[in-house]
């Protein structure tokens, strides 16, 4: 069994960044669901209700978060300065609002009045939805008719799920429980645009509604495409 993708979220909900290899600590892998937009309430947007979040491409670069949604928005670290609570699924996490003035143009993008928040660093847990780490396998891929960026994993091995810790050179991953899937699935993941039922049903029909399992990180430590994973 080896590590056939690594993939992280810098921003909630929006697009995903492939990478060779990443530091992989409590939080998950670095930079990942570092920072969300959220309403002005501050709960957290998601592609349930806006779909276009998923053609957004954030990167990381030095000390500035850089978003692509057709037109470029850049904004330096330190430009994140309002204490603010994003709302996670009833989860109140700490985090540092930008300016509104310096993302118009992405809410003017969305459609909606929304706040562009980083996770502030004495945070406990990062944006994600339940867990700091989504595993999926390449084997329960097959028949499904779509591709794994539908699922938004953030590593892909290409072995069965069977098991309850990955080792790898460094680190080590503890199942904590099958994800649970949403209309989330249906989303073409390039255009935005919502392409159901599928895959949605045949997880439903085959497998509970389930694809991926979350995890937690049991001990830190390098994680990289290609290395191999020892399953326990």
């Amino acid at each position: 069994m080896k590590v056939d993708g690594l993939y992280v979220y810098p921003v909630k909900a929006c697009g995903a960044v492939a990478v060779d290899a990443a530091a992989l600590g409590p939080l998950g892998l670095e930079h990942d669901r570092r920072f969300a937009f959220v309403h002005p309430d501050g709960t957290a947007l998601t592609q349930r209700e806006q779909p276009l979040l998923a053609t957004v491409r954030p990167r990381i670069e030095g000390n500035a978060l850089h978003l692509d949604f057709g037109g470029l928005l850049h904004l330096t670290l330190s430009s994140f300065e309002e204490p603010i609570v994003a709302d996670v699924w009833g989860k109140r996490i700490p985090g540092r609002a930008a300016p509104q003035r310096l993302v118009a143009d992405a809410a003017e993008f969305l459609g909606i009045a929304v706040r562009l928040v980083a996770l502030d660093p004495a945070a406990q847990r990062a944006f994600g939805d339940a867990a700091p780490v989504l595993v999926t396998s390449t084997t329960l891929l097959a028949g499904l008719g779509v591709g794994m960026e539908r699922f938004r994993p953030n590593v892909v091995i290409d072995g069965a799920e069977g098991w309850t810790t990955l080792r790898g050179e460094d680190a080590l991953l503890e199942r904590l429980k099958p994800c649970g899937r949403c209309e989330v699935t249906t989303i073409d993941q390039a255009s935005g645009e919502r392409r159901g039922p599928e895959p949605l049903r045949t997880l439903n029909a085959r497998h509970g509604g389930n694809f991926g399992v979350y995890c937690r990180v049991a001990r830190a430590g390098q994680l990289r495409r290609g290395e191999a994973l020892r399953p326990g």
